[in-house]
């Protein structure tokens, strides 16, 4: 693996160590915390000050946003007039679109608005809004629909509205096709618009939906809306915890307005006051003061997922919108009965799935990606197999459950930086349909398109260019043990959260293995020391498993030889204890 110091890389404002250098004198920030924040394009003490402390108040308006004001105008006249109308939610059934119904949920009950919510069965209507989900509206009396975290490429669907007189608002964050363009709709919120200026590119799905409702109150504020019926003006802070796992989990990168939305989402929710959202961090066995973006994603997002992994999504809905703490606990507890379920499930084909594509390997096959399916697996968990797939193998890959109906539907992960969407739009003639991100998507196809498609994919593969290596570390400056001190690893700490767009600062640390201990048969607890004798633990997760690391380790130990480790500082907190660690990603030998 190459290392790349980011503080020695060319800099168009000149020395990347001088500005650390100047950003450290003039803020009073330690010079390691400094080096980060250059690294990151932050040179000056207003940048630094807006990077630790967001505020709320400088969230870009939502108005900058196309076609957000023609949706919260819509949706006021239908809501305020002698008829009040009713609107229907759809979203989609994963973490962002099921928070997405739950804060539309919390506002427009605040608000007194007609409505209703309705999220896709997984297995039944696949993902997206269908046409039968539009004739179900107009036959249950639904004059607007609104979508969140899905739509901008339904226009089977949103023709059908179009004819039977149904008003669309949709409200999704994915790509928009090149070819076909924008949906049919009255307005269209999706920040990836060409059209669209407001720099919210990044925005998930929940997120977006945020910001309608940021729209919603400022108008609503501004008409007498809430005076007229003699309502509490909302505060809109409560619904951050719904946004900051969505955020979490969607990993979307953390920088503008998602670093503001994720830093006081983080505060909201250590304290939230929905009583399912609650029970479910107690049941993840998450501490309230330890909640990350790193744990969201981990623990709550795959709790909130397994609702509609496994089947209908409205369990995870229910949970984060019930307001009664007896029914908070017990919806919270069947999540947990479903996701022990996935995980079950998940790992049986995992080891399915690992030994296959280890055949494929030994025969030549997956030269540049991985593309694996049976009539085994459950639709419902490939896209997290697929994720299993790339760590494990270092490979964009695609995993392909073959229905009952005879269609094979699966999850596309990238790896090193491919855009996987641009090579299935370069197979498209084999599938029938497909969608999602650069490095996230959805497809399906006829299983007996499966061997020509993974040729012909990994022949398009061949021919992209990676975003990035994927064999560089990025290391954002040699220092030495001595360097992290308590002082400098709380500043580092300050600098969280730590994310997409804003890595967990990695040093590389000279020093000696004064001793080792192996802990589960595959993790290597360190103690490093350096020229002042001090002495500094590291810890090595899976590092056994790699001979050449084992080996390092042993030379140094033995012979006190100099290596330099590249890793996390961080502070350890255990039983009361504060200690300084270094979580070690990769070493070197110093010849």
């Amino acid at each position: 693996m190459n290392w790349i110091f980011k503080n020695e890389l060319p800099s168009e404002e000149g020395s990347r160590k001088a500005a650390s250098l100047f950003l450290s004198q003039s803020s009073g920030l330690g010079l390691l915390a400094s080096t980060v924040c250059v690294n990151r394009g932050i040179k000056t003490v207003a940048e630094l000050e807006a990077f630790l402390n967001p505020k709320l108040e400088s969230l870009t308006s939502p108005f900058k946003i196309k076609d957000l004001e023609i949706a919260v105008d819509h949706i006021l006249k239908i809501q305020t007039g002698e008829k009040i109308r009713k609107m229907r939610v759809y979203t989609d059934y994963d973490v962002d679109g099921t928070t997405g119904a739950a804060l539309l949920t919390w506002f427009f009950r605040d608000l007194g608005f007609n409505f209703d919510v309705a999220q896709p069965d997984r297995f039944k209507d696949g993902y997206g809004l269908n046409p039968p989900a539009i004739i179900q509206a107009h036959a249950d009396g639904v004059d607007t629909l609104i979508t969140v975290d899905c739509g901008i490429t339904n226009f089977e669907a949103a023709e059908k509205a179009k004819e039977l007189g149904i008003t669309l608002i949709i409200v999704d964050h994915h790509l928009i096709d090149p070819v076909r363009g924008l949906p049919p709709a009255l307005a269209v919120i999706d920040p990836q618009r060409s059209d669209c200026d407001s720099g919210l590119k990044q925005l998930c799905g929940c997120a977006l939906g945020f910001y309608l409702c940021m729209g919603l109150r400022t108008k609503a504020r501004d008409q007498g809306y809430f005076e007229k019926r003699g309502l509490k003006i909302p505060n809109l802070k409560n619904l951050l915890d719904l946004v900051v796992i969505a955020t979490a989990a969607d990993m979307v990168p953390l920088t503008g307005d998602n670093r503001t939305l994720i830093k006081h989402g983080l505060d909201v929710l250590r304290q939230t006051d929905k009583p399912g959202l609650r029970a479910l961090i107690e049941k993840a066995g998450i501490e309230v003061k330890t909640l990350s973006p790193s744990n969201l994603g981990f623990a709550l997002g795959p709790r909130i997922n397994a609702s509609g992994r496994m089947g209908s999504a409205e369990t995870a809905y229910r949970t984060l919108t019930t307001k009664d703490r007896e029914e908070g606990i017990r919806l919270a507890q069947e999540l947990e009965s479903v996701n022990a379920k996935r995980a079950e499930l998940q790992n049986l084909i995992w080891d399915e799935v690992r030994e296959q594509v280890t055949v494929g390997l030994g025969k030549g096959k997956y030269s540049h990606a991985v593309v694996v399916a049976s009539n085994n697996w459950h639709e419902g968990v490939v896209g997290i197999v697929a994720s299993k797939v790339v760590e494990h193998f270092k490979k964009p890959a695609i995993v392909l459950a073959i229905r009952e109906d005879g269609l094979a539907k699966g999850s596309v992960r990238s790896y090193g930086g491919y855009n996987v969407l641009e090579a299935l739009h370069l197979s498209k003639s084999f599938l029938k349909g497909y969608g999602g991100h650069k490095f996230a998507a959805g497809l399906s196809l006829d299983p007996a398109q499966i061997e020509g498609f993974c040729t012909h994919y990994n022949q398009m593969m061949q021919t992209l260019i990676p975003n990035s290596n994927k064999d560089d570390l990025h290391i954002e400056a040699l220092c030495s043990l001595k360097d992290l001190d308590m002082k400098a690893l709380g500043e580092i700490e300050k600098l969280a959260p730590f994310g997409p767009g804003n890595p967990e600062p990695i040093f590389a640390v000279e020093a000696v293995v004064h001793s080792q201990t192996l802990l589960k048969g595959r993790h290597l607890k360190l103690k490093l020391s350096h020229s002042s004798n001090a002495t500094f633990e590291g810890i090595w997760f899976n590092a056994a498993e790699r001979i050449e690391y084992t080996d390092l380790v042993d030379k140094s130990a033995q012979q006190k030889k100099t290596c330099v480790f590249a890793g996390i500082p961080e502070i350890n907190r255990f039983l009361g204890r504060t200690t300084p660690t270094l979580r070690i990603k990769e070493g070197k030998s110093i010849l």
